[in-house]
C-alpha cells in the first residue's frame, strides 16, 4: 500500500478530485492516518505528527495547533512554517511566542471552536469578518505575508471541541505561489481534524489513567510502609530491618536479571514479609532466649496471619506470596505449607535469602550479630537445603562485590 504520510510530493499530488479512484485513496490515507496517530502515546510527539501530516496533505506553508485549556482559552502547542524555517512547540518553551486566544468570536480560531465550523479564507488582509490584527503584527515583525488561511475545529468522539488547527498559505505544487485552500480538501481536513482530536483525547485519557495509577500506587506503598513499620516497631531489635530488606531484595532481584518492574515489586513487597507479627504476643516476639516448641508454633503463625492481613487486590499479590512463603525451604521442610523447590514463588525465595542474611548480620533479642564472613559461609552451607542454590550464587557474587556491605552500612541504624 502507498505510504501516503511520507510521500515527498504530498499524498494526493498525483490524483485530482475528479479522478475515479480519488475517494478510494482518500479513504486509504485516512485509515492509515488513524492507525498512525492512534499508535503514538507520547503527547508531544503526537502533536508534532499531526502538524507534519497537515503540512504534507495540504502543502500549506505553515500550521499551528491550539488546544482548549482549563482557563477557557486556546493555548498554542506546536507551530511550524516551512519558508521561515520555524519550529516552535510548547514542550521546548516556544509558548512564549504566542499568547492564549480568548474565546472571542471575532478571532477566527475562537469562532471555529465556538461554532464547531471549518473556516476557509482566501486572503486574511481582505477579510472583514474577523480580527486579524494579531497575524498582521506578526507578519510585520517577521517580514511574512499571511494570505490564505484554513481553520478547522478538533472535535473528539464525544462531539466536544478540544482545540483548533490553523493552516496558513496553501502553496501551488507547480508554480509554488500562494493560493487559496481548495474547497475539495475541506472534507478531508475535517476528517483529519476528527482523527487528530480522537488521538489527542485518547493520549490525554492514557496520561490521566497513568497519573491515577501512580497516585494509587503511592497510596498503596504508603499503606505498605505503615503496616510494615507497625509490625517492626513491636520488635525493638529490627528498627531498620524493613529498609535493609527493601534494598537487599531489589539488589538481588536485579542481579537475577529480573525486569525492573518485577524487581521493584519484590522490593516493596519484601517489607511486608513479617506484617503478621502484629498478631504475635509480645512475650513470644520479644523473648530473649530460645522459644519453646509451643511458642515456636505460635510464632510460625505470623506467615498465614500476614497473608490474611494483606488485601487480595492485585497490587498486593506479590506481598501476600512473600508473607506466606518466605519461611518455606528449598528442600520442602519449611512452613506453613511445606512447599519446596521452584514451587515456592520466586519472590518468596528472594526474600528468604535476604531475611536470613539480615537476621544473621544484625543483633536480635535471641542472638548477637554475626560477622559477614561467618554469615556468608552459613548461607553457602544452606544452599540446596534452605535456599535456592541459584540465588545463593547471585548473593555470593554481591557479597564479593561489596554490595551487601554497602547496603548494610547505609541502614545499620
Amino acid at each position: 500500500m502507498e505510504d501516503y504520510q511520507r510521500h515527498e510530493e504530498g499524498p494526493f499530488a498525483r490524483y485530482t478530485i475528479d479522478s475515479p479512484d480519488t475517494n478510494l485513496h482518500f479513504t486509504q490515507f485516512l485509515v492509515e492516518l488513524g492507525i498512525s496517530l492512534s499508535s503514538e502515546i507520547n503527547p508531544d510527539r503526537l502533536l508534532e505528527r499531526i502538524v507534519d501530516e497537515l503540512l504534507l496533505v495540504t502543502n500549506a506553508d505553515g500550521a499551528t495547533l491550539y488546544l482548549l485549556d482549563d482557563d477557557g482559552q486556546l493555548h498554542f502547542k506546536v507551530s511550524k512554517n516551512k519558508s521561515m524555517r520555524l519550529h516552535l512547540s510548547e514542550a521546548t518553551s516556544g509558548a512564549a511566542a504566542f499568547t492564549p486566544v480568548p474565546m472571542d468570536p471575532t478571532f477566527v480560531s475562537a469562532y471555529s471552536a465556538l461554532n464547531n465550523r471549518l473556516v476557509n479564507i482566501e486572503d486574511v488582509y481582505q477579510s472583514h469578518e474577523f480580527n486579524f490584527e494579531g497575524p498582521k503584527k506578526y507578519d510585520a515583525t517577521n517580514r511574512y505575508r499571511s494570505k490564505s488561511m484554513l481553520v478547522a475545529p478538533l472535535t473528539n468522539y464525544e462531539g466536544k471541541v478540544i482545540g483548533v488547527m490553523q493552516l496558513v498559505n496553501a502553496i501551488d505544487r507547480i508554480t509554488h505561489e500562494v493560493i487559496p485552500f481548495e474547497k475539495k480538501y475541506e472534507e478531508l481536513i475535517r476528517a483529519m481534524a476528527s482523527y487528530a482530536a480522537v488521538a489527542i483525547s485518547n493520549v490525554r485519557l492514557l496520561e490521566e489513567t497513568r497519573l491515577r495509577a501512580e497516585m494509587l500506587r503511592e497510596a498503596n506503598l504508603d499503606s505498605i510502609h505503615s503496616l510494615a513499620m507497625a509490625a517492626e516497631t513491636r520488635d525493638d531489635d529490627t528498627g531498620d530491618h524493613v529498609r535493609r530488606m527493601e534494598r537487599y531484595s531489589l539488589t538481588l532481584a536485579r542481579r537475577l536479571g529480573l525486569p525492573q518492574e518485577t524487581a521493584e515489586e519484590i522490593s516493596y513487597s519484601s517489607i511486608m514479609h513479617d506484617v503478621g507479627k502484629i498478631s504475635i504476643p509480645d512475650h513470644i516476639l520479644k523473648k530473649p532466649g530460645k522459644l519453646t516448641p509451643e511458642e515456636f508454633e505460635v510464632m510460625k503463625g505470623h506467615s498465614l496471619a500476614g497473608w490474611r492481613i494483606l488485601s487480595a487486590k492485585p497490587f498486593f499479590r506479590v506481598a501476600r506470596e512473600v508473607a506466606r512463603h518466605h519461611h518455606e525451604k528449598w528442600n520442602g521442610t519449611g512452613y506453613p505449607d511445606g512447599t519446596g523447590g521452584e514451587a515456592i514463588p520466586l519472590s518468596a525465595r528472594v526474600v528468604a535469602v535476604v531475611d536470613v542474611w539480615d537476621a544473621l548480620t544484625n543483633r536480635r533479642a535471641y542472638k548477637e550479630a554475626w560477622g559477614f564472613e561467618r554469615s556468608i559461609e552459613e548461607m553457602r552451607r544452606c544452599a540446596g537445603t534452605h535456599f535456592d542454590p541459584r540465588l545463593i550464587e547471585a548473593w555470593d557474587a554481591l557479597f564479593h562485590e561489596g554490595e551487601l556491605e554497602r547496603i548494610y552500612n547505609e541502614w545499620k541504624g
